[in-house]
């Protein structure tokens, strides 16, 4: 049955629901804020970059090396001494293999090699400019002010077989197991590059502490990949080809 049925001559409406029925009570408009709790807010506001500034804003030469290179295009490459540093692998294994030339010049003086890019071939290695294989590791350069920062650690073959057994020996590898102390001795054909295994515990002689997780972690995303590695222009190359034709 039509629930009009019985009134032929009426037609009941169903009552309008307003959108407060299912409120117990009316809701009230908030009012604004006052000047006094603008204020407050700014205060809160002005509280939070001072901390945040802190955590930005920082002293020591890391730091001003750090924010120096952070711009920079190329891989902040690691400087290896006779003075000790202690770096921590980020990866086990290189992020870029490459080979390179080295020019004896004012400037720059190394050059990736384009003869496996390029099907002319490499200028300088027409030129009798032999390239060197180089290898290329993120790592961590641990600071004792806690400003550690990304370094490319680039080695030959030669180091490079001697990470490789690291990595491989249970006993200290991975390589990004344990930090290390990297130094440089000899000159010329007797250099030598010095690798000394420190673990956590170790830290401790180098005024230094274990990266947390967190430190990892930011670290890890500073870290370089192989489109970091410049490729200079045949131009370039032929120019710097020139360049010696002239001297």
């Amino acid at each position: 049955m039509n629930r009009y049925d019985d009134d032929e001559d009426e037609v009941i409406e169903a009552p309008r629901r307003s959108r407060y029925d299912d409120d117990d009570e009316t809701p009230v408009r908030k009012a604004p804020p006052t000047r006094a709790e603008s204020h407050d807010d700014d205060d809160e506001d002005d509280d939070n970059n001072k901390q945040k500034a802190t955590r930005v804003i920082k002293r020591g030469w890391a730091a001003a090396d750090k924010l120096k290179n952070a711009d920079s295009p190329y891989a902040q490459r690691l400087r290896v001494t006779e003075e000790p540093v202690i770096i921590k692998f980020l990866e086990d294994a290189p992020y870029a293999t490459f080979r390179q030339h080295w020019v004896e010049r004012s400037g720059q003086k190394s050059f990736t090699c384009i003869g496996d890019i390029d099907d002319r071939g490499c200028p300088l290695c027409k030129a009798g400019n032999r390239a060197s294989m180089r290898i290329a590791f993120n790592v961590a350069l641990m600071s004792d002010d806690g400003d550690h920062s990304v370094k490319s650690y680039e080695v030959g073959i030669r180091v490079l077989d001697q990470l490789r057994t690291f990595d491989q020996d249970p006993r200290q590898g991975p390589l990004s197991k344990h930090y290390w102390a990297v130094s440089r001795s000899g000159k010329g054909a007797t250099a030598a590059t010095n690798h000394q295994l420190v673990k956590d515990r170790d830290l401790e002689e180098w005024n230094l502490e274990p990266l947390s997780e967190s430190d990892l972690s930011g670290l890890l995303k500073e870290s370089y990949g192989p489109e970091i590695i410049q490729v200079p222009s045949r131009k370039t190359l032929m120019d710097i080809c020139m360049e010696d034709l002239d001297n």
